[in-house]
């Protein structure tokens, strides 16, 4: 069997797009251009990998170890690590992913009418054309686009909701509302913010004065309600969940912008569209 390594590590570099674009929709993640780049191009380089021989159990066992760790460099390179819980989740469904686009690889690969196939250091290569890895991979994204929209259908935007806010090894537990009208975005992130109104937070933080705020991760960016125009403390060092009342779970990713609710009652206000 040949095996073009430039053919071979472009190819990769596609698929790795491929497999980080599904990983990123299926955990509602934002995707930074220039880490799911170097991802791609670990990705695309790992795969040179599959040339060399593992004459023994030893060599075998180091290549494999190499993979293992390119495979665990690419995920991180796209989507950081903020805990080990989250980088978890992440390496998770890549591999699941991976796992879907193998699967239909060796279904086309037995419809053909060549089956060669080459086994080398953990590694499966199978000979089958670009063209039937690309309607593979096509599969992979439309089957879990399919299965992401299902999810969010499930989710229902109508009805009764918490949050469950995580910040600084804080957790709080919130009553919440989707607003059709909180339409609030950070101008630095480009995430949707979901808004905390809440004076125990508000002066837990110290959001009152600027400069504490400031240390603290918060950056000022304007908003408006129903009830006004003002300026909100925004951070993105916080994690959402949001509870709908059948207690079903959905980590969204979104900024925090947290406001003093006066002496109304403490409240989330978030957009329908991170779980819609």
């Amino acid at each position: 069997m040949k095996i073009y390594v430039d053919v071979l590590i472009i190819t990769n570099i596609c698929l790795t797009l491929i497999f980080i674009e599904c990983t990123a929709k299926l955990t509602h993640s934002r995707l930074d251009k220039k880490r799911v780049i170097i991802a791609a191009v670990i990705g695309g380089v790992s795969s040179v990998l599959a040339v060399f021989s593992g004459e023994n159990r030893v060599e075998s066992v180091l290549l494999f170890i190499i993979k293992a760790v390119l495979l665990l460099l690419t995920v991180f390179a796209a989507f950081g690590a903020e805990g080990s819980s989250e980088f978890i989740k992440y390496l998770f469904i890549y591999i699941l992913t991976n796992m879907l686009f193998t699967g239909l690889c060796m279904i086309l690969w037995q419809l053909g009418a060549k089956r060669i196939i080459m086994i080398n250091a953990f590694t499966v290569y199978l000979d089958i054309s670009l063209i039937k890895l690309m309607l593979a991979a096509t599969i992979t994204y439309i089957v879990l686009f399919i299965f992401e929209y299902l999810e969010r259908k499930n989710f229902s935007p109508q009805g009764l909701y918490h949050i469950l806010l995580k910040i600084e090894n804080l957790e709080y537990y919130l009553p919440a509302v989707a607003d059709t009208g909180n339409t609030l975005t950070d101008a630095f992130t480009g995430k949707s913010v979901v808004i905390i109104a809440s004076d125990k937070l508000y002066y837990h933080f110290e959001l009152d004065r600027e400069e504490i705020a400031l240390s603290s991760g918060f950056h000022c960016i304007p908003f408006s309600t129903i009830n006004g125009e003002g300026m909100i403390n925004v951070t993105n060092n916080a994690q959402i969940i949001i509870i709908d009342n059948k207690q079903r779970k959905k980590d969204i990713e979104c900024a925090v912008g947290i406001i003093s609710n006066g002496k109304g009652k403490e409240r989330a206000i978030f957009s329908p569209c991170l779980i819609a």
